[in-house]
């Protein structure tokens, strides 16, 4: 697919709530997990778990240059230094420490970020395109900033359901959901490959009004990372952290890096070669970009690639599918897919989750 998107940083935060994956896959030290790379932060969440194997891929090689950026901050850094390297932290000395780091580069990576120093300089946490878009988009809040401040300091849930209802909720916010859930936009001028994927029929904002609604009544938006990231630009002091960012995990994830495989390459021509049968799949959403054929002959793969009883979990954003009406092999847990659709702190998604039933 010859498009920069693919070919650029486009995720970089934590856009996911890992807690699902971790609560559906249930990793144990002999699983041996292929985990799509995206931001990174999905792969060094699972690590919290210690499984035997991540093997975490991308099509795109700039976010795998990412999360090799990323793991050479941990190998060499401490807590205070790293956090204030990727930009959770404020920092004027970043380029100064990226020179310790870039020997520990692999190659192609090394250029990469040697061509890319505002990038690093501004902090590699906040650098993707979606990121960046989010706080080009908060300028647009600025008329209601106070009720912002007062929507995402609320004291309790209540409060914050009351402000939401009463003082957030209204017409200028639906225009605001229906100009950002436009597929015209995200196809021709974002010009977002997945985009093309999303049914004619779909009612984007519809959807998108329904599970932000269910964001602002079950989750407490001062402490959500997801809904920081989406209202606030980035990470808050008070907000509960991705797992990999927090500092009681930071020595762990230390002494597990060397479990981490990083790929490059499409999903389906790895699961040609996979040399090992694989007992976990942390699948994000990769229908999102995935045509229908493509979608199917990569399940199919993942089908022929799996141990037995192997578990999966895959998220659903705007292209929803039913792999299972095609391979009776997988076996979905609809209550399990329930529960993390109504707990997800990223609350835009919905779950295919279960096991893949073979001999």
């Amino acid at each position: 697919m010859p498009n920069k998107f693919f070919t650029k940083i486009n995720y970089s935060a934590s856009n996911e709530d890992s807690e699902s994956e971790r609560k559906a896959l249930q990793l144990t030290p002999q699983d041996v997990v292929l985990c799509i790379t995206g931001s990174g932060a999905r792969p060094l969440d699972l690590l919290v778990d210690a499984p035997q194997k991540i093997i975490s891929i991308d099509f795109n090689p700039s976010q795998n240059h990412l999360l090799a950026l990323k793991i050479a901050a941990y190998r060499h850094l401490d807590y205070q230094a790293f956090a204030e390297f990727i930009g959770l932290y404020p920092s004027n000395s970043r380029l100064v420490t990226y020179q310790k780091l870039q020997t520990s580069l692999p190659p192609k990576a090394q250029d990469f970020w040697n061509g890319h120093p505002r990038l690093i300089s501004g902090g590699i946490l906040y650098c993707g395109t979606w990121e960046r878009l989010l706080r080009g988009m908060l300028k647009m809040a600025k008329p209601r900033k106070k009720t912002l401040q007062q929507l995402i300091n609320a004291p309790s849930l209540e409060a914050q359901k009351d402000i939401w209802t009463k003082k957030w909720d209204n017409w200028l916010w639906r225009g605001y959901l229906k100009l950002i859930s436009n597929q015209f936009l995200w196809k021709h001028i974002v010009r977002e490959p997945g985009a093309k994927l999303i049914p004619k029929t779909f009612d984007v904002y519809a959807y998108m009004k329904q599970r932000l609604d269910h964001m602002a009544m079950n989750f407490d938006l001062k402490t959500n990372h997801y809904a920081q990231l989406i209202f606030q630009g980035g990470y808050q002091p008070n907000c509960a952290l991705p797992h990999h960012l927090r500092p009681e995990n930071y020595t762990l994830i230390q002494n597990k890096l060397e479990n981490i495989e990083v790929i490059t390459n499409t999903l389906s021509s790895y699961l040609d070669t996979a040399s090992q049968p694989i007992t976990a799949f942390s699948l994000s959403d990769f229908a999102s970009y995935a045509p229908l054929d493509v979608y199917q002959a990569t399940w199919q793969k993942i089908i022929q690639a799996a141990a037995p009883q192997a578990r999966f979990c895959e998220r659903h954003y705007l292209v929803k599918r039913n792999p299972e009406k095609q391979f009776p092999a997988i076996q979905r847990n609809q209550a399990l897919e329930e529960t993390l659709t109504q707990t997800d702190e990223t609350y835009i998604y919905s779950f295919c989750a279960g096991h893949i039933a073979k001999n």
